[in-house]
């Protein structure tokens, strides 16, 4: 067995050289396809398989990524290489936890890793010329349980819950440094657009390097 370490900030797990996809072994796969595939849709598609090949096995992932918090829902840092084209994170929901409506701003993928979310997708229906107010609408709302992957573009819109009895646990893909980018968050009444930073609740600005 080949126990060389990648260290991603505060998370240390060996590379196994097993027939089990890996934590590791997936952001290479994402490595190489965000390098390859320009267009954001073909990234999406053929990113898609392979956190469907990852979510599905219980021990591929290593349990640090999925280090909760008490105050709020957690986003723990995994994989974001050097140039920072891309990250991984752990996302854990304890029953009742919730994000607010936000966007993302860029490409992302969401694999419910174990449990059970609510997520509700929205779309904007005014022509985005107003900086502090949006409008926008309720497209869906469903309940994904394990193995389920949510595919957003750079314009989705959503907000997650758990209303389980039990913590829920994710692993999302964005195509930026999403901890440290600015973003919105949607007010749903009176439609204000609030500006946040989500940062990681498990490292510095520590990054992956291999």
């Amino acid at each position: 067995m080949d126990t060389k370490a990648i260290s991603t900030g505060f998370l240390k797990y060996p590379l196994m050289q097993t027939e089990q996809y890996s934590t590791g072994q997936f952001a290479r796969d994402v490595d190489a396809c965000v390098r390859k595939y320009p267009n954001e849709s073909e990234v999406l598609r053929q990113i898609k398989p392979l956190l469907e090949k990852l979510i599905r096995n219980p021990r591929s992932v290593p349990t640090e990524a999925f280090t909760p918090r008490k105050d709020r829902f957690a986003m723990n840092l995994i994989h974001m290489p050097r140039d920072e084209r891309f990250s991984i994170i752990g996302g854990v929901w304890h029953p009742g936890q919730t994000t607010p409506i936000h966007d993302h701003l860029t490409w992302a993928l969401i694999g419910v890793y174990d449990g059970e979310e609510r997520e509700a997708l929205f779309r904007r229906t005014d022509d985005g010329s107003n900086p502090k107010i949006a409008k926008i609408e309720k497209v869906s709302e469903k309940i994904n349980t394990k193995g389920h992957v949510t595919v957003l573009g750079h314009r989705g819109i959503h907000r997650v819950d758990n209303i389980s009895g039990k913590p829920t646990t994710s692993i999302h893909v964005y195509g930026r440094d999403i901890g440290r980018a600015e973003r919105h968050s949607y007010d749903p009444v009176t439609g204000e657009i609030s500006r946040f930073v989500s940062g990681y609740c498990n490292v510095l600005r520590d990054t992956e390097r291999f």
